[in-house]
């Protein structure tokens, strides 16, 4: 690979970006990462400081996340959304609702690693409240992994649900968090099942009614992301290409989170839902060696 680290090298040092896309596009994520280190023992230079430094704005974005692992660069999404005044809740939410228990473990691995921080405590200091309790638990990594459901038991949690909810004034807001921070998808899903044949309510509207803010956000996300991912994608990027304007990095991590996995189903989804070519609308609405990237990796899942 000497040579393809060589070709990397110039096409950095020249800023070439037509050379990039080729890279980019001709690897695999494996390999892509493979590259970097290589980079780095060959040159003594951090390959993603070089992008900063090298290339601009939405091109540069794509390649700082294509060429680390998705554990990693889940961990960058996280410092990204912490850091500075403030935090970006959205992502926050996004990552952590939209990985297995395992990626989450990594996650914090890799974060430790690289910034030398702890993730939960980065993420205590960060949120509060309901949130606060919702995302530390998620990323305690401790969901069930049961996979056969007992129906009874999920008809007595969805009971207990409407308790806390719907059938009175108020919220008992632990009840929600314990049940939808804990039970396996599976379980989560008949849970469901059984409140809206139980009581006739979505499960999503009754979050909706009974919780607001970031708080509200994550347990839909929650349920998004154990049993409808490919819907929930789907409507993140039709959210960062309609009307004017493009939201670039909404777009950019929604397409590499997918592109190697479940693209495929979301491009169908977004036809059912919106009547719409997902890869055309992108098209569209980006130009330049940012889209030929974009394109590529849509066109990978063909």
């Amino acid at each position: 690979m000497s040579d393809e680290v060589e070709q990397l090298e110039k096409a950095v040092s020249g800023k070439d970006e037509q050379t990039m896309v080729n890279i980019t596009l001709n690897h695999s994520t494996e390999e892509r990462v493979k590259l970097r280190d290589e980079y780095q023992a060959k040159y003594g230079r951090d390959l993603l400081k070089d992008f900063e430094s090298k290339f601009g704005s939405e091109f540069r974005t794509c390649l700082i996340g294509l060429f680390q692992t998705p554990a990693e660069y889940d961990a960058y999404l996280l410092y990204t959304a912490m850091k500075g005044i403030g935090s970006d809740k959205e992502l926050i939410t996004e990552v952590l609702c939209f990985r297995s228990p395992d990626r989450i473990n990594q996650i914090k691995e890799e974060f430790q690693k690289k910034y030398k921080k702890d993730l939960l405590a980065e993420v205590k200091d960060e949120t509060s409240g309901d949130y606060r309790k919702i995302a530390l638990t998620l990323l305690e990594a401790n969901r069930d992994t049961n996979t056969s459901p007992d129906v009874e038991k999920c008809a007595a949690i969805a009971k207990e649900l409407y308790e806390a909810g719907e059938a009175k004034l108020g919220t008992n807001e632990e009840v929600f968090i314990k049940y939808f921070t804990s039970l396996s998808p599976d379980d989560l899903l008949i849970v469901c099942k059984e409140y809206h044949k139980a009581y006739n309510k979505n499960m999503m509207d009754t979050l909706h009614n009974e919780f607001d803010g970031n708080t509200r956000d994550l347990l839909q996300r929650i349920l998004y992301g154990l049993y409808s991912p490919c819907e929930f994608y789907a409507t993140q990027i039709r959210k960062a290409v309609e009307g004017l304007g493009t939201s670039d990095a909404k777009l950019i991590r929604s397409v590499i989170a997918n592109y190697d996995g479940d693209m495929k189903k979301i491009k169908k989804y977004y036809k059912k839902m919106y009547n719409k070519d997902l890869l055309q609308e992108v098209k569209d609405d980006i130009n330049g060696n940012y889209q030929k990237i974009i394109e590529g990796l849509l066109n990978k899942s063909n």
